[in-house]
């Protein structure tokens, strides 16, 4: 019996073993459970460029600071300074922004969103650390100052705006009113219904998850309610907070954001799970009332 066996397990007779897609050569029944590859002539390459190192994709930090340099020098040796104080306030102010945001930009850590560039949520973090420094700041200045203050954003700032409460008059039919029988309900229908429409849109493309977009649309009405001491535009009849803005604005976009993820097939998420985390369970100040 001719020995169908080598020294190097198999020889070019053996009819016990099989080639798979990838080139490997696997022994088939006889007890063998070993594998070895196939010499191939075709090496796949180690190194190869997955969009990520081009031009594009890197951080161009000493081109940013000669375009830094370049600015304040004209600005320091070549631009004669002008003699409006107001002027030279809002100049600086828009420099030390476009400062901080051409910063920002190269040395804020990347999220997890990468499309269409993770430096254009560099640049949205930035924004929005400018955003709260700038309330910061004017949790410390008079309502005056602060009016004065942005004058420096726009010169038409720094006037008080009338204040408006929407619950003056809660019924929803008046016949005996001048401009129609629903002219209460005419009167709501201002910029904040496409403004709360909208919003609530780009919320539902943004978190995804019904549960919770529903528990912040009812927590910014109580939100609402409890500020109605203070700031009297909040003050709404029942019906504008519960039919017109929870229902129907908040509601429909809400509604239509979901649709919208469904149709491009987007990753839905459940932020509920983040509660079964047992470090931010007792973390939580709400959550340290309840049992374990």
């Amino acid at each position: 019996m001719a020995d169908n066996t080598g020294c190097n397990g198999a020889d070019s007779s053996d009819d016990h073993t099989r080639e798979d897609s990838s080139g490997r050569m696997e022994a088939d029944g006889l007890g063998q459970d070993h594998t070895f590859e196939k010499p191939s002539s075709q090496k796949q390459p180690l190194v190869y460029d997955d969009g990520t190192d081009t031009w594009f994709w890197r951080t161009h930090t000493v081109t940013a600071l000669a375009i830094i340099v370049c600015g304040l020098v004209y600005t320091t040796f070549l631009e004669e300074t002008p003699q409006d104080t107001m002027l030279n306030m809002r100049r600086g102010a828009i420099a030390v922004v476009i400062f901080f945001l051409l910063i920002g930009t190269i040395h804020m850590p990347s999220g997890p969103f990468i499309r269409p560039h993770p430096v254009v949520w560099r640049l949205v973090l930035s924004v929005m650390i400018l955003y709260v420094l700038t309330l910061i700041f004017a949790l410390f200045q008079t309502i005056d100052d602060t009016r004065q203050f942005l004058k420096l954003y726009d010169p038409s700032l720094g006037q008080p705006l009338p204040e408006r409460t929407y619950a003056e008059d809660c019924r929803i039919y008046t016949p005996d009113h001048p401009n129609g029988s629903f002219a209460n309900v005419a009167d709501k229908m201002d910029v904040f219904v496409p403004s709360h429409f909208f919003g609530w849109y780009v919320k539902g493309l943004i978190l995804r998850d019904m549960w919770i977009l529903h528990m912040l649309s009812a927590g910014f009405e109580f939100f609402e309610y409890t500020l109605e001491c203070q700031l009297p535009n909040f003050g709404e009849c029942w019906w504008d907070h519960w039919i017109l803005d929870f229902l129907l604005c908040n509601g429909l976009g809400i509604y239509l954001g979901a649709k919208t993820c469904q149709y491009l097939s987007m990753r839905s998420y459940h932020w509920r799970s983040l509660w079964k985390i047992p470090s931010l369970k007792y973390i939580c100040l709400i959550d340290r009332g309840l049992p374990p």
